[in-house]
């Protein structure tokens, strides 16, 4: 992954809050398999199935892209992911709303658990690696139109096209099985819109995500984010579907 190594060594100087064990568990949802995505130490016929590193989500005046996040040694970690915001809402782009993020799961049933503490981030230059912030709970316009600035940039949608966004996600297990990006208004704190995302590594293949490694049927309500949903029992090859997936990333 590109500029992994120049943003690995900064975070490592800049914070060890970074390397917190998990927060929350699967036993607030009941039992589960650990969550949709594909751990490094899944033991399951993984390998034979293709895997989507990369998602986009696309929301109401948001879209997203997501990546997995590999270390300096090629290692998937479960812990971070990759964000880039490729559509921004016009109220974010005036300076009247932020953005948090937050991280959820679910289980065969449906039920579901949204971590109720807001997931940490920063902002890292997507071509030099160079961290531009701190590590941040909320983000807004004016939080980085100096460094904008400083880049030659003046349009918030230019900027964060030409920036990574490293997600603190403060889960080593690969538990949760979704990103959530939320809006809101800066006067009264209101969520106005949001998106959420699978957060990579999972099945690339509709049809493989479908079922849990214990062959159970997996939540509706995670199966209808994946990305190529509508292209379920279409005939694609694993060929195509792993084009796709890396279609996806950035």
């Amino acid at each position: 992954m590109k500029n992994t190594k120049q943003i690995f060594t900064t975070i490592l100087t800049l914070s060890a809050v970074a390397f917190l064990t998990a927060c929350g568990s699967s036993n607030q949802v009941g039992s589960s398999d650990l969550s949709s995505r594909v751990t490094p130490t899944d033991n399951t016929s993984s390998s034979t199935k293709p895997l989507a590193y990369c998602n986009q989500a696309s929301g109401s005046d948001i879209t997203a892209k997501l990546r997995a996040y590999v270390d300096a040694s090629n290692n998937v970690r479960m812990d971070y992911a990759y964000a880039r915001l490729t559509a921004l809402p016009a109220t974010f782009k005036s300076d009247q709303t932020y953005i948090a993020m937050w991280k959820w799961m679910t289980n065969t049933s449906g039920a579901t658990y949204l971590d109720p503490t807001p997931l940490q981030f920063l902002v890292a230059n997507a071509s030099t690696g160079q961290v531009l912030t701190g590590w941040k709970t909320t983000l807004r316009w004016s939080d980085v139109v100096t460094i904008a600035s400083g880049m030659g940039i003046t349009d918030p949608q230019t900027f964060f096209n030409s920036v990574n966004i490293l997600v603190d996600l403060k889960d080593t297990q690969g538990e949760y099985d979704v990103l959530r990006i939320s809006n809101y208004d800066l006067s009264t704190n209101k969520m106005l819109n949001q998106v959420d995302g699978l957060l990579p590594l999972f099945y690339a293949n509709p049809a493989d995500y479908a079922f849990e490694a214990t062959g159970a049927t997996r939540a509706t309500v995670l199966q209808n984010l994946h990305p190529f949903k509508n292209y379920k029992d279409q005939g694609y090859s694993a060929a195509q579907f792993t084009s796709m997936a890396q279609g996806l990333c950035f």
